[in-house]
């Protein structure tokens, strides 16, 4: 069987010399072979394998990359345990967030029992949602509970109700701000894991790449 030749690649990693010469006496491996001088991809190989280049071999370049590969798989596993922490804590406080609320006044007329206050409140879906993806960089604002003002007085002198409807808005409102302040260290803490967890990813990506380059040309060894 003749022999072939591998030409080199002119970006990313070079994967520069011979590549497996098959005979009918053997194959010898170009895992085996020393890598050229720089190193195919200087910062990669432990540093004991640089200190003399050639004695540095494609075999301990794609263990090198094995055990480059292992760490990206980890920040990218860590990466996205954060995203999804931060997601949940969002959805709590989000919770407290989107809420509109209203009150209104009934009462039985002049000669009628004492009037009263009705409060009524509803969390808006469409609310929660922009909030969540206000945290997780979707949208540029969380959305804008809707809470009319507390009452003042009741609808007549004898309803006192309102005290109450009046104290569950205050109540409310303060509710709404404090998760309100909450949200943009939120939504901090989640870009900056999101884009670990991108970096990390794109990581693998190309490592892979690499591996997967060098397997093509016959390297293969047992794991690092």
């Amino acid at each position: 069987m003749k022999p072939w030749v591998i030409v080199p690649a002119a970006a990313g990693v070079a994967l520069l010399a011979v590549g497996v010469v098959a005979a009918k006496t053997g194959t010898q491996l170009k895992a085996d072979e020393a890598l050229p001088a720089p190193p195919a991809d200087p910062g990669v190989l432990p540093q004991h394998t640089r200190a003399g280049q050639a004695k540095a071999t494609y075999c301990q370049l794609i263990s090198a990359y094995r055990v480059e590969l292992a760490k990206a798989e980890g920040r990218v596993t860590e990466a996205q345990r954060r995203m999804n922490q931060i997601e949940n804590e969002a959805r709590g406080v989000c919770k407290d967030f989107a809420w509109n609320a209203t009150w209104t006044y009934k009462y039985g007329g002049p000669f009628g029992a004492s009037g009263w206050t009705e409060l009524k409140k509803d969390q808006p879906a469409g609310l929660k949602a922009s909030c969540l993806d206000y945290v997780k960089g979707v949208s540029a604002s969380p959305g804008k509970p809707s809470i009319r003002k507390p009452p003042t007085a009741g609808a007549n002198f004898m309803d006192q109700s309102w005290h109450d409807v009046r104290e569950a808005i205050v109540r409310l409102q303060h509710q709404v701000e404090d998760a309100r302040s909450l949200l943009p260290d939120l939504r901090r803490r989640y870009l900056a894991a999101k884009q670990e967890f991108d970096d990390a990813k794109a990581k693998v990506a190309d490592l892979v790449k690499k591996i997967k380059d060098l397997q093509a040309q016959g390297v293969e060894c047992g794991l690092a």
